[in-house]
């Protein structure tokens, strides 16, 4: 928790000094997004994020945003459903290395704190003693886990300007979720104040 009020009042320091330094683009924006969720078990879904972003200086951006994803699937056996539905609070940084008028691209790291709920199965093979070889498990061993965790992303994303306040793009995440890593892509879109 001290992590999150230090990076947090770390955040509100740097958006006070960047409205006074930049004048245009020194508020910041409001992005919501959505898309397609892959999870490294084999498991596919949705996601969705909400996120405040604002701007350090010209080249410099950070975020603070949320998401939720779920993934389900049926990856190791056709018998036990799996799946992960997590949230979590992300904290960005974003160089932009590439920026227009009408146009930036942006690649950053951030840190996130998971809240996660996940069902795995695991194969349980048994040994017989009289049989020269198994040919395959005999069963499925069903885990549910549920916890806290945090981590390091990675990120990427395109956005388009269409008037002043509007703009639109396209995002992709590396990040985690829980004790493995998860991929998220899909459109966004923004409201500058």
């Amino acid at each position: 928790m001290k992590r999150i009020l230090f990076l947090l009042f770390t955040a509100i320091a740097c958006t006070a000094q960047a409205q006074t330094s930049f004048s245009e683009n020194s508020i910041g924006a409001i992005k919501l997004g959505a898309g397609y969720v892959h999870d490294f078990p084999g498991l596919n879904g949705a996601g969705a994020f909400a996120e405040y972003s604002f701007p350090l200086n010209e080249w410099l951006q950070g975020g603070v945003g949320v998401k939720r994803i779920q993934t389900a699937g049926y990856p190791r056996t056709q018998t036990v459903q799996e799946y992960t539905k997590a949230t979590t609070l992300d904290f960005n940084l974003l160089f932009v290395p590439f920026h227009t008028d009408n146009s930036a691209f942006r690649i950053g790291a951030g840190y996130s704190f998971s809240f996660y709920n996940i069902r795995r199965s695991y194969a349980v093979y048994a040994v017989h003693t009289d049989l020269p070889s198994t040919t395959g498990p005999s069963s499925w061993l069903v885990q549910d886990a549920k916890g806290r965790l945090s981590g390091a992303s990675l990120i990427a994303e395109y956005e388009y300007y269409f008037q002043n306040s509007f703009s639109a793009g396209a995002r992709i995440m590396l990040c985690k979720a829980y004790i493995n890593n998860v991929v998220l892509g899909g459109p966004f879109v923004s409201m500058r104040f």
